[in-house]
C-alpha cells in the first residue's frame, strides 16, 4: 500500500507542470463581434454538453477581457512564482501585460465619469483557473450580472427616482489552481498548491491590489486616470468608484496573505470610536483554505480598540461552511502531521492545526436561513425570494429591489447582535464579537448557505454578499454627503 501511494505521489510531482498560464491568450485588443457570442452562451462550462464544439472552440473565449451591455469582465493571470502573464520580457521602458491591463482599465474609467464604476474582483481557489470553461468563470459572470442589475436600480434615497448606476467592471485573478488534470491524483496536490498560492501572494498580485486601492481612493468624476496619481485624495468630488474583493479557497490565502498587513497597519491606526477604513470597499473570503494562526494578529489588532461607531460595518468578513469538508476534516489532517514537531499547546496548537473558520476562538458570527415560523423573519422583505432557484432577471430584480430597501434602513441604524436579511437569512453575532461592532469578521454558516467547499455561488450566499456589499456602498455614499 505504501508503495502504490509512493508511486501516486511520484506520478503527481512528474505531472505538476500541467495545465498553462495564460489561458486567455488573446489579449485585450478590441472585437465587438464577439458579444453576441457571450451574450448567447455565457453559461459555457466543462459539464455543459449542450453547446456545440464549434462554440467552445471559438478564439473569442479566449480574449481576456469579455464585454456585456451592463458589465466588463477582465482577467489577470499570475504563474507559479507570482509573476504576471507575459512579464517576463518587461524591460527598462518596453511595456507587458500589466501596463496594458490597466490601460485598457483606465479606457473604462475614463469611459464611466459620469456614474463611476463598481469594480469586483474575484480569486479563485484550487483546481480552478482562467479558463474559458472553467465553472467559477461562469458564475462569477453570474454574480456581475446581478451586482449590474443592483447597481441599474440604485438610488441615494427613497425620494429620488431611479438612475443609472455605477458600470459594474469584474476582475479576475487566475492562477494554477489545478496543475494535475487527471481525475483523483489531482487530489493529491493540495499542499502543493497551498505552496503556490503562498507565492502568488507574495508576486505582483501586491502590486495589482495596491494599484486597485489607489483607483479606489482616488477615483473621482472629472478626475481621469492619467491623473489619479498626482490629484490630492482629498479632492471635493465625490469618490466615484467602489470595490468588492472575493477570495476562495487557496484564492482566500492569496487574497488575505495579500491584504492582511494592510488591515493590521488601519487597525492599528484608527482610534477608539472611529469608522475603521477599508481596502477598497469590502474583501469576503469564502472557505479559505489557511490556518486560524495566520488570522491571530487581526483578531488582536481588532480587539485591541475599545469601541467603534454606531454604524460601523464590515471591511473584511471571513466565511466558512460547517459542510466544508475540505477545510474542516482534511485540513486539519493535514496540519497535525506537518506540526507533530512544533511545541504548541492550548489555544495556539488548535490555532496552528484548524481552519480559521472552524476554530470557534476566530467565530464572531453564525448565517443560517431563520425559522419561517420566526414573525421578525417573515416580516423582513418578503416570504421567498423567487430567485433562489431562477435565473428570470425579473425575478433577480425583485429580490434585489427588497435587499435596496432593508440596506438603507440597515445604515441608518447599524447592525446589532442579530440581523435578519432578505431571503429569510439570519445573522447572529457570538460573544467573540467584540468590541461590538468591530469590522474584522468569521462568520460560520450552515450547508443551506454553501453546502460543501466549492457552493461559494449558492444563491443564499450570493444574496448575503450583495447585502453586505450594498450596505457597505450605502454607507459610504452616505458619508460622503456628510
Amino acid at each position: 500500500m505504501l508503495r502504490g501511494a509512493l508511486v501516486c505521489i511520484a506520478i503527481a510531482v512528474l505531472l505538476g507542470g500541467c495545465g498553462r498560464i495564460p489561458y486567455r491568450t488573446e489579449g485585450l485588443a478590441s472585437r465587438p463581434d464577439c458579444q453576441a457570442l457571450y451574450d448567447k452562451h455565457d453559461d459555457i462550462t466543462v459539464d455543459n454538453k449542450k453547446i456545440p464544439a464549434g462554440i467552445v472552440d471559438d478564439p473569442c473565449w479566449l480574449r481576456a477581457k469579455e464585454e456585456r451591455n451592463n458589465y466588463d469582465l477582465m482577467f489577470m493571470e499570475f504563474d507559479d512564482q507570482g509573476w504576471v502573464q507575459d512579464s517576463k520580457g518587461r524591460q527598462g521602458k518596453s511595456e507587458d501585460y500589466f501596463d496594458a491591463f490597466f490601460d485598457e482599465l483606465g479606457k473604462i474609467y475614463d469611459a464611466n465619469q459620469e456614474n463611476g464604476l463598481s469594480v469586483v474582483v474575484f480569486v479563485h481557489g484550487w483546481h480552478h483557473n482562467a479558463d474559458p470553461r472553467d465553472r467559477n468563470v461562469t458564475e462569477f459572470r453570474h454574480l456581475l450580472r446581478d451586482i449590474a442589475i443592483m447597481e441599474q436600480g440604485r438610488k441615494l434615497d427613497d425620494a429620488e427616482p431611479a438612475k443609472s448606476g455605477r458600470r459594474v467592471l469584474g476582475i479576475y485573478i487566475g492562477w494554477r489552481g489545478e496543475s494535475i488534470t487527471v481525475p483523483v491524483l489531482n487530489n493529491l496536490t493540495f499542499w502543493e498548491r497551498k505552496n503556490t498560492a503562498e507565492r502568488v501572494s507574495q508576486g505582483s498580485v501586491l502590486e495589482f491590489f495596491s494599484r486597485m486601492d489607489l483607483i479606489r481612493d482616488r477615483g473621482r468624476k472629472g478626475v481621469p486616470m492619467s491623473e489619479i496619481n498626482i490629484r490630492d485624495r482629498k479632492s471635493d468630488a465625490t469618490n466615484n468608484v467602489r470595490m468588492l474583493t472575493i477570495g476562495h479557497s487557496f484564492g482566500g490565502l492569496i487574497t488575505y496573505e495579500a491584504l492582511g498587513g494592510e488591515f493590521i497597519r488601519v487597525a492599528s491606526r484608527s482610534r477608539s470610536g472611529d469608522y475603521v477604513s477599508r481596502l477598497g470597499d469590502l474583501v469576503i473570503i469564502a472557505n479559505p483554505a489557511f490556518e486560524g494562526s495566520r488570522y491571530e494578529p487581526l483578531r488582536l489588532a481588532g480587539r485591541r480598540l475599545q469601541k467603534f461607531e454606531d454604524n460601523q460595518l464590515p471591511v473584511i468578513i471571513v466565511a466558512t461552511s460547517q459542510a466544508d469538508l475540505a477545510t474542516g476534516t482534511a485540513f486539519p489532517l493535514a496540519r497535525r502531521f506537518n506540526t507533530l514537531f512544533e511545541s504548541t499547546p492550548g489555544p495556539e496548537g488548535d490555532a496552528i492545526v484548524k481552519a480559521v473558520g472552524h476554530n470557534e476562538r476566530y467565530t464572531t458570527h453564525q448565517l443560517a436561513l431563520c425559522d419561517k415560523s420566526d414573525e421578525k423573519c417573515a416580516r423582513t422583505c418578503f416570504d421567498e425570494q423567487k430567485s433562489r432557484s431562477s435565473e428570470n432577471r425579473e425575478d433577480i430584480k425583485a429580490d434585489i429591489r427588497e435587499e435596496l430597501k432593508l440596506m438603507r434602513s440597515l445604515v441608518k441604524t447599524g447592525i446589532g447582535k442579530e440581523l435578519y436579511l432578505c431571503g429569510g437569512l439570519q445573522l447572529k453575532g457570538t460573544e467573540n464579537w467584540s468590541p461590538e461592532a468591530n469590522p474584522f469578521w468569521v462568520v460560520s454558516t450552515t450547508k443551506d448557505i454553501m453546502n460543501g467547499h466549492n457552493d461559494i455561488f449558492n444563491p443564499n450566499f450570493v444574496s448575503f454578499i450583495r447585502q453586505m456589499y450594498l450596505s457597505v456602498i450605502l454607507e459610504t455614499d452616505r458619508k460622503a454627503k456628510q
